[in-house]
């Protein structure tokens, strides 16, 4: 029996198990909230979000274009970190037919789970040129510690 190597898009399983599982949520409170919100959530995955770490933190970066930083909220609430916010509708520049129209208005909500225990009092967030980075310290206990070794 041979072992396969896993070659699907992100290069791990458990970035397609992610995208799965926030295209499942999406759908779901799509369901929520009505038919029109389904298709607006199937034009991609929003906002796109990189997620790494070091011994001390994780750093979340999240791409936001054309919002106002006064319309997101971000939240942690056990293992699972939210983004929500709303996207404005673009001035109309009159009677117009798109040929391709994947920037939709309305709300959006973007949940992840995170891989470590952190410190939520101690989370900072920033937003600039529509990228929100957010710096969560790891909880004392999630964090690596070198141990002292007695010699007896």
């Amino acid at each position: 029996m041979a072992i396969l190597r896993w070659r699907g898009p992100g290069g791990s399983p458990f970035v397609e198990l992610e995208r799965m599982r926030n295209y499942m949520e999406n759908a779901y409170s799509a369901l929520a909230s009505g038919v029109n919100q389904l298709r607006r959530n199937y034009t991609g995955v929003f906002p796109l979000i990189n997620l790494a770490e070091d011994d001390e933190k994780l750093y979340l970066t999240a791409e936001l274009p054309g919002i106002d930083s006064e319309t997101l909220e971000l939240s942690v609430k056990n293992d699972t970190l939210t983004i929500k916010g709303s996207k404005r509708a673009e001035p109309s520049v009159g009677e117009v037919n798109y040929h391709r129209r994947e920037r939709e208005p309305g709300s959006f909500r973007r949940s992840l789970t995170i891989p470590t225990k952190i410190d939520s009092e101690a989370v900072e967030a920033n937003f600039k040129n529509g990228i929100l980075t957010v710096t969560m310290p790891k909880a004392a206990e999630a964090r690596a510690r070198q141990i002292t070794i007695k010699s007896l």
